[in-house]
């Protein structure tokens, strides 16, 4: 497992790292024209060892621009995996198009099922990406793409990640070496001087010295490996420019921890952050529990606002003036405290829900996948807004990657029609305003049964029937307490599992910031109490 750490490094490497940048770009551009095409990408999917071999073997280094042999590798081995990730889309798509009825959810369910059976690997999300990109092709011309290059577009990469993997070793390395000393980093990486490098002389060695973050050197000292690191260039949203280097440690794979039958089911939702359910095969073990996010959202909406003032201000000055400056220098700050809240807000509830599940014994997470939710005709524009902005795609990795450390898996499951079916017989349910006003409403929070007489919160509904379909289940979810519910984690138990999560994570602080009701489940669960 590759844990990947960005560290920060010096201020003379912006120069050097915007030129590499720069010459990356045009680079890439150039392999791309000469491999964009169908025998392009099948030799990119056939080739199983490093990518930049097969492209070093087709292709020569430019004439007009000196690129030495292995700054030349690491470019071509950056380019090989956006044509590696794009034989796969197109793998994808060939898929699809014979399943592609005109519903993106229902081809890649479908699809999913396929590759399922086949033991192939459950990238629903990349599938629901796919299909969606095809309905919307569909829905402007009225056909489906007659191929994929009529589908997708030649990539045009904006960004340039410098990768190192294609280098000879931390000590023998060509284009960058690298060394532990202490609880620091030193080396030194090989960058252009110029944008467009003429000679050898165009090129010069830049040393570094940074300290490693507390957390990296604990997965160094626990058996982890340094990897070969990535070069990249980051823009804060103040505008200023900063290099840093992606460090790599390798640490072993945790092997699989909990009960493999017994799962987190997580429903995403715009009024809630997030409601989760422990669920089994035999069945609901656990209350729902609520992490409400109203504080903070409320938060970044005025953030929004004041930006929006600023904006409005700064239009009125005069372009490059020092008023026009100082509200664009406010504006910036406050884009920074905006994304600082988002990450923060991401980091708390994954960090929850890795726990919840540590806590409860699971063996999987199920998520509802949304990340590519977009908004709708007819909705408020903050509330479009809100969900075009939402923090889902970036919790998500991060809940992926601290479940792993627990040795928890998570899976995506499809978001269709989960707050429709009653996890209690399968029937059709309806959406009210509340449980005290039965008015049928499209965005109404209840969920009632007409078979079964069954009612719940949506979202609570929503995350058994994510279970259920993450489990397999065919048939309702029953739920008896005192019977089928699982007890409460011990004091003790709950203690070891946080000092587990401290071990790996600096995040863990914001985990208090993070609202959670039922208050009661909560009680139990610190009071050594049952669930009854």
């Amino acid at each position: 497992m590759i844990l990947t750490t960005g560290i920060r490094l010096p201020n003379e490497f912006v120069g050097p790292a915007r030129n590499l940048a720069a010459l990356g770009l045009k680079l890439q551009e150039q392999v791309l024209e000469r491999c964009w095409s169908p025998e392009g990408l099948e030799k990119a999917a056939a080739h199983s060892g490093r990518i930049w071999k097969l492209l070093d073997g087709e292709l020569s280094r430019p004439q007009d621009l000196y690129v030495p042999s292995r700054p030349w590798r690491c470019v071509l081995e950056s380019t090989g995996r956006i044509l590696r990730s794009q034989a796969e889309r197109r793998r994808i798509f060939e898929r699809l198009l014979p399943l592609f009825s005109g519903g993106a959810n229902g081809a890649a369910r479908k699809l999913c099922e396929e590759l399922k059976a086949e033991g192939g690997p459950e990238k629903f999300g990349y599938l629901l990406n796919v299909a969606e990109q095809m309905a919307e092709f569909y829905a402007e011309h009225g056909r489906l793409p007659r191929d994929f290059f009529e589908f997708q577009r030649k990539p045009e990469p904006k960004r340039f990640t410098y990768t190192l993997a294609p280098d000879d070793g931390p000590e023998k390395g060509q284009a960058a070496r690298w060394r532990l000393e202490g609880d620091r980093l030193a080396g030194e990486i090989k960058l252009p001087a110029v944008p467009e490098p003429r000679s050898e002389r165009d090129w010069r060695w830049l040393p570094f010295s940074v300290k490693l973050p507390a957390e990296l050197q604990g997965k160094l000292a626990a058996g982890g490996v340094l990897c070969a690191p990535d070069l990249r260039l980051k823009v804060k949203p103040d505008g200023e420019l900063i290099a840093l280097l992606d460090v790599k440690a390798e640490v072993p794979e945790k092997e699989p921890s909990g009960d493999f039958g017994r799962a987190l089911a997580c429903d995403w939702g715009l009024r809630k952050m997030a409601t989760c359910t422990v669920v089994s095969r035999k069945g609901q073990l656990t209350p729902p529990f609520f992490v409400f996010w109203s504080g903070l959202k409320a938060k970044l909406f005025r953030i929004r606002e004041d930006i929006k003032k600023l904006q409005e201000l700064r239009d009125r000055c005069e372009k490059g003036s020092p008023a026009w400056k100082d509200l664009n220098r406010k504006m910036a700050a406050a884009w920074q405290k905006y994304h600082r809240i988002q990450h923060a807000l991401a980091h708390a509830a994954s960090m929850f829900l890795a726990l919840l599940a540590r806590i409860f014994g699971c063996r999987h997470i199920y998520v509802e996948w949304l990340a590519t939710l977009r908004g709708r005709k007819g909705r408020s524009r903050d509330l479009n807004w809100w969900i075009s902005t939402a923090v889902r795609g970036l919790l998500f990795r991060l809940l992926r990657y601290k479940a792993r450390l627990f040795g928890i898996r998570v899976f995506m499951v499809p978001p269709g029609g989960t707050s429709r079916v009653c996890p209690r017989c399968l029937g059709a349910g309806k959406h009210v305003v509340s449980p005290r006003d039965r008015t049928e409403k499209e965005s109404g929070s209840w969920f009632v049964c007409p078979s079964c007489g069954w009612q719940a919160d949506r979202d609570y509904a929503g995350s058994l029937n994510v279970g259920r379909v993450g489990l397999r289940l065919a048939r309702p979810l029953s739920y008896m307490v005192g019977g089928a519910a699982q007890p409460f984690p011990s004091r003790a138990a709950f203690a070891e599992v946080l000092r587990e999560a401290k071990a790996f994570t600096t995040t863990f602080g914001y985990v208090s910031s993070v609202v959670v009701a039922n208050i009661g489940c909560l009680l139990k669960l610190l009071n050594m109490h049952s669930c009854t």
